[in-house]
């Protein structure tokens, strides 16, 4: 009897396997397997770095450099990051894709994520932050060219 039941228990296990090698069918010979498309290399982000403070230049490896500041003391509520970037010869640009990241470091599952800042028509980049508690906060900003990171920057602020 307790042979019968190792048989079927055996069996209730093998089935599944045998179903799951038999669902795949061997390509045929001199056929090429259809190759999987390559995936696409992920860009580690970089450890941000500090910041300098507010409205100072914090430099780019191209030559160009940036400024940051919020429109108003963080506080409960919207505040909004205003990024400006200049070219070597002191021209602002527009052509740099920037992003941000906000929230707690204390509770860094809510924090926001990667968000695109958006342009405005002077050519300021433009990010809005919500404060939801008092505490302190984090600021990253991430400046990239043609898809590559080139800066990415921190700031810890109390609210």
């Amino acid at each position: 009897m307790k042979n019968i039941g190792l048989i079927v228990l055996a069996a209730a296990l093998a089935v599944p396997l045998i179903a799951q090698a038999g669902a795949k069918p061997a390509p045929a010979a001199g056929k090429k397997q259809a190759e999987a498309p390559a995936a696409k290399e992920q860009e580690t982000p970089a450890e941000p770095v500090a910041l300098a403070r507010e409205g100072k230049k914090n430099m780019l490896p191209d030559g160009g450099w940036f400024t940051w500041k919020f429109d108003k003391k963080p506080q409960l509520g919207t505040a909004f990051v205003k990024v400006q970037i200049f070219s070597k010869d002191k021209k602002q640009v527009s052509t740099y894709e920037v992003l941000g990241e906000s929230g707690m470091p204390s509770m860094p599952y809510h924090d926001t994520g990667a968000v695109k800042f958006q342009l405005n028509k002077k050519g300021d980049y433009l990010l809005p932050v919500d404060v939801v508690m008092g505490g302190e906060w984090k600021l990253v900003i991430r400046i990239k060219k043609d898809g590559k990171e080139l800066f990415a920057g921190k700031v810890i602020y109390n609210v």
